[in-house]
């Protein structure tokens, strides 16, 4: 089984509105909703499971999404690897042998082709994550905020999501950072602390994470010429 985990739990109110980001329209349809409706068009992904704070439950069923694939919710965590661990919880249980995919769910380009890469590239190598080169020269700065050289931005990646493991083994790795107490930000962090090198492939700039009313705009326009 592939399942889909789409990580939504923020509750912070940004860009002026009276509802948290992912719920925000773009061109017409809520964010979170436009990256539901990516994953339930990719056939390999068997199944659903949005991470989400508790209180907007009903506010989500509310909308009236009704995905061709089987949908469960599960409750946000404190920080983000709370939420994703109670995601992998879940995915476990619905088969502990699965492969999941931990998506962002204010990424709503994403496309299926990017989403398939993924899960063939988690089968072959175990782990798997897309992102894209930088654009900028990326300078080194010393702690006098001076230059310390430049980096060679072909052998660096801006990581994106979905990232893509084994349920089992990124489970786990999430187990051992509670246990240690550990902040971390990425799930590819969480996998190599564990089990070692993640597979890095090539993602799209068009994947934008929607964070700021400037995002919003942007992803609008890329929409439009779709």
């Amino acid at each position: 089984m592939v399942i889909a985990l789409i990580v939504s739990g923020g509750k912070g109110v940004r860009m002026g509105s009276a509802i948290p980001k992912q719920f925000l329209e773009l061109a017409g349809v809520p964010v979170l909703i436009r990256t539901l409706m990516a994953f339930d068009a990719v056939d390999e992904i068997d199944h659903l499971v949005l991470v989400l704070p508790e209180q907007y439950f009903s506010y989500f069923r509310e909308l009236g999404y009704k995905p061709e694939k089987p949908l469960v919710l599960v409750p946000a965590g404190k920080e983000r690897q709370d939420s994703v661990r109670n995601g992998l919880l879940k995915a476990s249980d619905l088969d502990e042998d699965s492969v999941v995919v931990i998506h962002d769910g204010v990424r709503p380009l994403v496309s299926a082709e990017t989403i398939r890469m993924g899960i063939r590239h988690a089968l072959e190598y175990g782990a798997a994550a897309c992102g894209v080169h930088p654009k900028d020269t990326i300078k080194g700065m010393d702690d006098k905020g001076f230059s310390s050289g430049t980096l060679d931005r072909n052998r660096y990646l801006m990581i994106q999501t979905p990232q893509c493991f084994r349920t089992k083994e990124i489970l786990k790795g999430h187990d051992e950072i509670l246990k240690q107490r550990r902040m971390v930000t990425d799930d590819t962090m969480v996998y190599e602390e564990s089990f070692g090198p993640v597979y890095l492939y090539e993602g799209e700039y068009a994947n934008i994470k929607i964070t700021t009313e400037e995002d919003l705009l942007l992803a609008e326009q890329i929409l439009s010429r779709k």
